[in-house]
């Protein structure tokens, strides 16, 4: 009779391997069509159905009356697929709102001309892992990056942000966000309000100094941990913010 002995060390090793297979298998969402090698993702998923030019910048915009304000943001152009797959929301710097539709193949070219590294992290997407926007794939200044997955969530509200190490925040604080609308069959079913009575609001606080510029941190370690109230509510990037509506019919 042959006896095989299994440390506890390599009952752990070979547990965590499983494990972790098990996990990404689960978390995987259904229709992706992608496949890891070495540690590099590679596209099976063919010609996308939408492709985005998305850029982060900076730029200057007149938040208030009496001068403006430095930002960094999103700006975007439609390379492939309808033209109103991105949306500017009017008189802010938000990046444009993404339309998508589940089932979608979309490919983003991301051009980074901050003066640091960047990446986009679509939040709340089930994506592949290249995809994610880690900060171990952020890039440095005037470099691109190439996003490729499926639109594979249901019908909802979601958003993009910057996930550079240690720099999330601050970037977001200067203007990178943009919403991220999905819609899919179940939702058009349903016959919800839509186009000019659908409109997304971003609510944000933000601290402004004396001179009409954002003013980020520099309140101590416990505000920068815990975070901190801004002086001004914006509005989809705006103060004192109205929007005329009219009655659904």
């Amino acid at each position: 009779m042959i006896e095989n002995k299994l440390s506890r060390r390599d009952f752990l090793r070979m547990a965590g391997i499983t494990g972790a297979s098990l996990w990404l298998s689960s978390c995987m969402p259904k229709g992706l069509s992608s496949i890891v090698l070495d540690g590099a993702e590679e596209n099976t998923f063919g010609d996308p159905d939408i492709e985005l030019a998305l850029t982060a910048a900076p730029d200057q915009v007149n938040i208030f009356q009496n001068g403006s304000t430095q930002v960094w943001r999103y700006q975007g152009e439609v390379l492939r697929g309808p033209a109103n797959t991105l949306e500017a929301i009017p008189n802010s710097y938000l990046g444009p709102i993404l339309h998508l539709k589940k089932g979608q193949h979309v490919r983003v070219h991301f051009n980074n001309q901050l003066p640091e590294s960047s990446i986009i992290h679509w939040h709340g997407l089930h994506v592949p892992v290249e995809a994610d926007g880690h900060p171990r794939l952020a890039i440095d200044s005037n470099e691109t990056y190439q996003y490729d997955f499926m639109v594979a969530d249901r019908a909802g509200m979601y958003w993009y942000h910057p996930h550079p190490h240690g720099r999330t925040a601050p970037q977001v604080y200067a203007g990178l966000a943009g919403v991220l609308l999905i819609t899919d069959d179940e939702e058009t079913a349903l016959g919800l309000p839509s186009g000019e009575y659908d409109v997304p609001l971003v609510i944000q606080d933000r601290s402004f100094n004396s001179a009409n510029q954002l003013a980020y941190g520099g309140m101590g370690m416990m505000n920068d941990m815990m975070g901190f109230l801004g002086n001004q509510i914006l509005i989809n990037g705006q103060p004192d913010f109205v929007l005329p509506v009219k009655n659904h019919p």
